[in-house]
């Protein structure tokens, strides 16, 4: 007859803190994956305001696009 795995504490302690152990590298992957999206839409935005801006300096500027 086998044994099930709670039937051997140590295996099951061992197993259990691998589970806690993956959990817990998940949840960081999790809050740093949070982290560079939150990054990457205040470069977003950065560069947009940065691009209206631009274009709030050229008004009423002429260009010659005669060549």
């Amino acid at each position: 007859m086998v044994s099930s795995i709670e039937g051997n504490g140590s295996v099951a302690k061992v197993l259990q803190q691998q589970q806690q152990h993956i959990a817990s590298q998940q949840e960081d992957q999790r809050i740093k994956d949070q982290q560079e999206e939150v990054n990457r839409q205040a470069q977003a935005r950065s560069a947009a305001e940065s691009s209206r801006s631009s274009a709030d300096d050229r008004k009423g500027r002429s260009v010659d696009l005669s060549v």
